[in-house]
């Protein structure tokens, strides 16, 4: 298994890399040997994610774009040929999140927002399947959340999405599975990542209300949903196809 666990220098997008889960997923796939290509929008982010795991003895490139820009992905798309030829996996992780109660939603900002949580992950997809398929055992993750499963007050667009999310990868799963493509999803729960460190700071959401609701009775580190987003990219996870994989410390079973 643990040579199963290895990418030997492949390639492996992940984009909203500069911070949170993208940051730790990467991080894992280049201490487990793959060149992990580093997404996001802010270049100072990306520089510091990838000289740490340099530091590290890691392998990592960096690509300032935003995903929820077709053009972008077409970009991005271009520099992986040109560097690869070809593409082991993504990770499609990047999102983002708004609390506001749907009668008070602009059309604006759902828009907005449903642009990065779910039209950038189509683009990914699109775009970045024919270099998968060029590659032995490929694999596509699409990072979504545990409230593609259950609703949570006032977050309407991401809830949305982040269903959206799911449906979409089982759908990719029944259409690419027959070429050797894997598709799935993971939900991960209650995560301290930063933008949730950010909601409990300004007062916007209440961490015990969210802990109850919890079996094992604390929030997830990025660390432990970035080793299982690189776990099932890995050839380790070969039979895992067309899954919604739960990573939630038992959220949603209560």
């Amino acid at each position: 298994m643990l040579k199963q666990l290895r990418f030997d220098g492949e390639g492996v997008v992940v984009t909203g890399a500069g911070t949170g889960i993208g940051r730790s997923a990467a991080e894992a796939l280049a201490e487990l040997g793959a060149t992990a290509v580093l997404v996001a929008r802010t270049q100072t982010k990306l520089d510091e994610v990838k000289a740490s795991i340099e530091r590290s003895g890691g392998k990592a490139e960096a690509f300032a774009a935003d995903v929820s820009i077709e053009g972008d992905v077409k970009k991005l798309r271009d520099f992986i040929s040109r560097k690869f030829g070809r593409a082991k996996a993504i990770i499609n992780n990047a999102g983002n999140n708004f609390i506001k109660p749907v009668t008070e939603l602009t059309t604006d900002k759902w828009r907005e927002l449903m642009a990065v949580d779910i039209d950038s992950v189509y683009f990914m997809c699109r775009e970045f399947i024919p270099l998968l398929l060029e590659s032995k055992n490929p694999s596509i993750l699409n990072v979504a959340s545990t409230f593609a499963h259950i609703g949570n007050p006032e977050m309407p667009v991401y809830c949305a999405a982040k269903g959206a999310v799911v449906s979409f990868s089982r759908q990719l799963a029944v259409d690419y599975g027959p070429k050797g493509l894997r598709v799935n999803s993971i939900c991960p729960g209650p995560t301290l990542s930063p933008r949730v460190k950010g909601y409990f700071d300004a007062g916007r959401a209440d961490p015990s209300g969210t802990l109850q609701k919890v079996m094992l009775g604390r929030f997830g580190e990025c660390d432990e949903i970035g080793n299982v987003a690189a776990f099932l990219v890995s050839d380790a996870a070969s039979f895992v196809h067309g899954a919604s994989i739960l990573v939630d410390g038992g959220q949603t079973i209560n």
